[in-house]
């Protein structure tokens, strides 16, 4: 789960932490909650910062973010929820 270091007007700086140590980084077009709002990623962009001696950098990611509307994410809701399965006669052969 991302941990949120600085947000603000529909930008968020973030550094991911995840069990094996792997960056998570959100795709465009996904969802992310932020205090429990939903906004979609729009655009991600990775600068680098100097940690250390200037030969060692690290890459920190800047997402964008768009707030959904309530209509929208209700719709988005929606299309996750399985289809109903309607009982069928078995098939014999």
């Amino acid at each position: 789960m991302p941990h949120v270091e600085f947000a603000c007007e529909g930008r968020i700086l973030f550094r991911a932490d995840s069990p094996d140590g792997a960056a998570v980084i959100p795709r465009i077009h996904e969802v992310m909650i932020v205090d429990e709002t939903p906004y979609q990623v729009v655009d991600v962009e990775y600068w680098a910062r100097p940690v250390g001696t200037t030969e060692r950098r690290v890459l920190a990611p800047t997402v964008y973010l768009s707030p959904l509307s309530a209509a929208a994410w209700q719709e988005r809701q929606a299309r996750r929820a399985p289809a109903p399965v309607e009982p069928s006669p078995p098939v014999r052969y």
